[in-house]
């Protein structure tokens, strides 16, 4: 059962955020599969006991660098392709401010991936597309987040074009 939800992103600085959306333009163009805006999803709360943008504002992190591992593909539709992020320190901080700026838990085990790609397809066309792609960078700067309402689980290309911006916040030191 798919239901709607308030998820936070964690956005990509203006130049890794322009290069991940030609990546995803892209990939979009050529598999006929729903465009959108590069991102981390940093955290779903279980229960909305505060609006987003109090939320947001409760949020006192700079940007986040994180380091990347590799791209790599999985069986759910919104892990299609994704870059795979190693976590740190900062980016715990952040998921246990959040746990605390929304007086709630996160739905499900966090595993940093930065999208690139959302389709059904075979393992063999996913992992073949994996192999083909290579960054041009090790790390990914990460200096804004959003509050997005949206489908949870993503399971759809309508689902994503539901996706709505609801809250916005730069992340400065």
């Amino acid at each position: 059962m798919t239901k709607r939800a308030v998820v936070y992103w964690l956005v990509p600085a203006k130049a890794e955020r322009t290069l991940l959306q030609a990546f995803i333009r892209i990939l979009a163009k050529q598999r006929d599969a729903p465009r959108f805006e590069p991102h981390l999803t940093v955290f779903e709360p279980r229960t909305e006991r505060r609006p987003p943008k109090q939320v947001l504002k409760l949020i006192k992190s700079g940007p986040i660098t994180l380091a990347v591992k590799g791209v790599g593909f999985s069986s759910p539709f919104a892990k299609t392709l994704f870059v795979r992020l190693q976590s740190n320190g900062l980016l715990k901080n952040l998921v246990r401010d959040m746990q605390s700026a929304t007086e709630s838990r996160g739905t499900t085990r966090f595993e940093p991936h930065l999208s690139l790609l959302y389709q059904r397809m075979s393992a063999a066309g996913k992992k073949e597309l994996a192999a083909a792609i290579k960054l041009p960078f090790r790390k990914i700067v990460f200096d804004s987040m959003k509050a997005v309402r949206c489908a949870s689980p993503t399971k759809t290309a309508a689902h994503v074009k539901g996706w709505k911006v609801l809250a916005t916040k730069k992340l400065i030191r």
